[in-house]
């Protein structure tokens, strides 16, 4: 069905807003847009409560620093995300030419070598620093080498179309998920290097594997793709070195090129800034409700990470000895009780060790525990979800 005049109107009015800030920062040098990123990203941070717990609890789930530090971190890299985002503006349109008065690349060298071998290389990337100028880093690549990349189509299809249209200005070739991978593949047997976001949250049709050492769900497509093509893979960093200037550094991945390998050189090249990392979105979020429940998606028992998940079970004192069913047991899940407890003892507890908790487990209803757990970013189960 075509889509209303209300939905049109709103598509219109988002597009017209994007091109005119857009349009207005394009004027303006990258460092003087990063430095408005960063006294924005000051000014908002305040009522950004629920960002504020997600990349707190990213934080410490990746064990890069302790509950306490991750408020800090959480604060710097949020007033560092929105610059970036808003100096992509500038990036996405710059002349190819131009891209080195922002970008500079530590080691070209390692795709130089890899794309030497002739079958394309899979180039891995984190929503990290100025992750637009992807579309422009074929500048850097030997000669003939062209550059392509995996995205995601945004709602708005007038936007859309704007912002495809930016990103294959220079050269690049993007691929929508909703593509064959058949095309993919042709483009990497071309030594093509394809770079894809692999950082993000996929849920259910995901492989299990580690990331930062807890278990998860990720896609499966850059090893699959790099298998199939017999092509190289490496992993990308982007490092804010100075308000509007990035630098950009490869990172090999071990062989052969599963899963597991390559978010370990993903992690590598995450750890070369954590501010510059888009936390903002619940990585490490289960997807788990009424029918998929914990041990599914945690699968065989053998699966374990080396952060293992935490469960609160809330209960009443005469709760206390109620069993879990056998659905929420998974040697990878540790619980823990909090018998008695008043609803704002929450915090306290989350922060009580290292790890946050992933989520609660109730036998019965508990005022205000559910609305506490929102504002914390834990959500809360029925035990009768999982009971067969």
């Amino acid at each position: 069905m075509e889509a209303g005049f209300v939905k049109k109107a709103k598509w219109r009015i988002e597009a017209g807003a994007h091109s005119a800030v857009a349009a207005l920062f394009r004027q303006l040098p990258a460092e003087t847009v990063f430095v408005i990123g960063e006294h924005l990203g000051r000014a908002i941070w305040p009522f950004m409560k629920a960002r504020r717990n997600t990349i707190a609890r990213n934080l410490r789930i990746a064990g890069l620093v302790g509950a306490e530090e991750s408020k800090s971190t959480a604060r710097e890299s949020f007033i560092r995300t929105v610059a970036n985002l808003m100096c992509s503006s500038v990036s996405a349109n710059m002349r190819g030419e131009d891209i080195g008065e922002i970008l500079e690349v530590e080691n070209p060298e390692l795709l130089a070598e890899a794309a030497a071998k002739g079958k394309g290389v899979m180039l891995l990337l984190a929503h990290m620093g100025n992750w637009e100028l992807l579309t422009r880093l074929h500048r850097t690549f030997p000669e003939g080498v062209k550059i392509g990349g995996f995205y995601r189509p945004l709602n708005n299809p007038i936007l859309n179309e704007r912002v495809l249209r930016e990103r294959q200005a220079d050269g690049a070739r993007m691929f929508s998920k909703r593509d064959s991978l058949h095309h993919v593949s042709g483009f990497l047997r071309e030594n093509g290097v394809v770079g894809i976001l692999a950082d993000q949250r996929v849920g259910w049709q995901g492989e299990l594997v580690p990331f930062f050492g807890r278990l998860t769900r990720t896609s499966p497509v850059p090893s699959l793709l790099a298998r199939r093509c017999k092509s190289e893979a490496l992993a990308l960093s982007f490092r804010t070195i100075a308000p509007g200037r990035w630098v950009a550094r490869y990172h090999p991945v071990e062989k052969p090129y599963s899963t597991t390998n390559c978010m370990a050189a993903l992690e590598k090249a995450m750890e070369v800034s954590l501010i510059d990392v888009f936390w903002m979105q619940e990585r490490w979020k289960m997807y788990i409700g009424k029918r998929a429940t914990p041990v599914k998606w945690l699968g065989e028992p053998e699966s374990r990470g080396n952060k293992p998940h935490r469960a609160l079970i809330w209960v009443n004192d005469s709760e206390r000895d109620l069993p879990l069913p056998p659905a929420c047991l998974h040697p990878d899940i540790m619980h823990e009780y909090a018998v008695g407890k008043e609803v704002g003892a929450l915090e306290a507890i989350d922060l009580s060790q290292t790890l946050p908790v992933d989520y609660i487990l109730t036998f019965s209803k508990h005022p205000g525990l559910r609305e506490k757990a929102r504002e914390l970013g834990i959500r809360v189960y029925p035990v009768s979800y999982f009971s067969e």
